[in-house]
């Protein structure tokens, strides 16, 4: 028997109904974490007291992005959402041309405000994400990363060639755990390591002392700055060494290893692991290096080993504990491509390179409320999500607005999928006070 109506008339409603009544959660972990108190006090480029404020503009442009809505243009459809406006406590919001014009504004002092204000917000919960990653993991994962941001045109300044032959500019951030906590865009050109001392040197002090911090990086990183940075902030690291120039005395000195010297490094036998000793010109100290060979890929045999190399700060613990956590780097990996993919942040969207900028510190700014909610007002098993799971099931919840005794009130479809999550998260604004 069918249950659905052969036909359905369409009509129209003046009912306050958003597909976004999630947004009350992001407004309200804002406020808590002081958000637009501190773009009023840090950002004032706005010459007239007419039309949104500067605030009003970056708060539109973050919560915008904040929902998935990753071009310029979607701004438009917070401004035509009242109900949202008003979730969002925004009295005015700007249509897109007015927002592009003022992230045409932004200049490098600009820029550097709203990036310490990033940087802040990252401050706020950053505890919270290192009391999780210690009772998860035993220790708190740092991950540094580059990440080529391809263009669409001949007009964007600064605009430079990539390692892929492409035209973009360089985007390189660092991560706690999930948690993206600083970042450099750099114009096209550069080497993927540029500025890495300085972004490590904004995460020490972020971190603080006295936690255990494991960093994990890529061959861009096999510097002598970067071991030495991590040495002397009492870091233990890993980094892949996947150039064949620094494989290639690593390997002359596995020629002369015996079957005695792999060490089995899971339960069936396919993958064997040993240390390697050297010091690379240069460097001033012997380093130690764990090659990994690999039999058998899946259920495959391979024809020939495959050898995996890392050099590594510590020789006194597992060699299986060791690959493991390096490994877990690829997860780390997901915490960039996340907010690129699910925030649509993949193309940047300005033809000044600082209006570039402040777009992508917004884009860090509307990550960090994302992970605000995760570990603030959600559940412990909601953790383990993603971005896009966040956006469909709590940001992006149905809901209607209404005022009824004197009082606004905002219902919530109950057909939602984690009706829980709504709830618990209900409970926390409410305690809250």
């Amino acid at each position: 028997m069918s249950i659905i109506p052969s036909k359905i008339e369409i009509e129209f409603t003046d009912e306050r109904i958003t597909s976004s009544a999630g947004s009350i959660f992001l407004s309200a972990m804002a406020d808590k974490l002081g958000l637009p108190n501190q773009l009023k006090a840090a950002i004032k480029l706005k010459r007239r007291a007419r039309g949104a404020s500067d605030a009003e503009m970056l708060l539109s442009l973050v919560y915008s992005l904040a929902q998935g809505d990753g071009a310029i243009l979607d701004v438009d459809r917070l401004w035509q959402d009242d109900a949202r406006r008003e979730l969002l406590g925004l009295e005015r919001v700007p249509n897109h041309r007015r927002l592009g014009e003022y992230l045409g504004r932004f200049d490098d002092s600009a820029c550097e405000r709203l990036l310490a204000v990033a940087r802040s917000q990252a401050e706020c919960i950053i505890g919270s994400v290192i009391e999780h990653e210690v009772q998860t993991k035993g220790y708190v994962p740092v991950f540094v990363d580059g990440t080529g941001l391809e263009v669409g045109g001949q007009y964007f300044e600064g605009a430079g060639r990539l390692y892929d032959g492409s035209i973009g500019y360089w985007l390189h951030a660092s991560f706690v755990g999930g948690l993206w906590v600083t970042q450099r865009l750099q114009r096209g050109g550069c080497h993927p390591a540029h500025e890495v001392k300085e972004l490590l040197g904004e995460t020490a002090t972020m971190l603080g002392e006295g936690h255990p911090v494991w960093a994990r990086f890529d061959n861009a990183y096999y510097r002598k700055e970067v071991a030495e940075f991590c040495k002397g902030h009492g870091w233990d690291y890993s980094i892949s060494v996947t150039s064949e120039t620094f494989k290639r005395p690593l390997r002359e000195m596995m020629e002369g290893f015996i079957e005695a010297d792999w060490e089995a490094i899971n339960d069936d036998g396919s993958e064997h692991a040993a240390y390697i000793y050297h010091r690379p010109g240069g460097w001033k100290h012997e380093q130690a290096y764990v090659v990994v060979r690999t039999m058998q890929e899946d259920t495959q045999k391979l024809l020939l080993p495959r050898y995996t190399l890392i050099l590594v700060s510590r020789n006194d613990i597992p060699l299986a504990e060791i690959v493991r956590r390096h490994r877990e780097k690829q997860g780390q990996e997901n915490a960039l491509k996340g907010p690129l993919i699910h925030l649509d942040l993949h193309h940047p969207p300005c033809g000044l390179f600082n209006a570039n900028r402040a777009f992508y510190a917004a884009g860090q700014i509307a990550q960090t409320l994302r992970i605000a909610l995760q570990v603030k007002l959600l559940p412990k098993e909601a953790r383990s999500h993603g971005i896009r799971t966040i956006i469909r099931d709590l940001v992006r919840g149905a809901g209607k607005l209404v005022y009824h005794a004197r009082r606004w009130k905002l219902l919530f479809a109950k057909s939602a999928l984690r009706l829980h999550w709504l709830a618990y998260a209900a409970d926390c604004l409410t305690s809250a006070g």
